[in-house]
């Protein structure tokens, strides 16, 4: 679609990348209009970027992508491990594993997917995943003919 915004950073999986990840996310959704999105946003890019340099270690970069559409913003943190997130249950006394909880409560959908294998490397998956949430916006979209996205034939 026309409408649709992209958007890919990369970042060092390291310990500035949850903060670095945040900062990216607010200052494109602010210029994209979309700033009624960032405080969700950012708690939920900081947890899903936490895990991946938690999980997939420093010894790859992340990367961090955004598409908005007229009605939803999605998300997608990449790394290079093939471990997926997993909704356990948590205990008062945990002291982590919170994360997807927020991202499962808060988003309006969320999964894990396997990047494509690079040309010439046969059918078989990419190394790594993408963990993507996504943020649907309040009320209505209106086409550019003014009317509803849902009335038009």
């Amino acid at each position: 679609m026309a409408d649709d915004l992209t958007a890919r950073f990369d970042l060092l999986a390291d310990t500035s990348a949850a903060g670095q990840a945040r900062r990216l996310v607010s200052n494109l959704l602010a210029a994209w209009n979309r700033a009624e999105d960032a405080d969700v946003a950012r708690l939920l890019i900081s947890e899903v970027v936490t895990n991946a340099v938690r999980f997939a270690g420093r010894l790859t970069a992340l990367q961090l992508a955004l598409v908005a559409h007229p009605d939803r913003i999605r998300f997608f943190v990449g790394d290079g491990s093939p471990l997926h997130p997993v909704l356990r249950t948590v205990h008062p006394s945990d002291e982590s594993g919170r994360g997807i909880h927020l991202v499962a409560t808060l988003a309006s959908a969320w999964g894990v997917v396997h990047p494509p294998a690079e040309e010439g490397h046969g059918n078989q998956e990419g190394h790594g995943k993408q963990v993507w949430f996504e943020l649907c916006t309040g009320g209505p979209t209106v086409s550019r003919t003014g009317v509803p996205a849902s009335q038009e034939a």
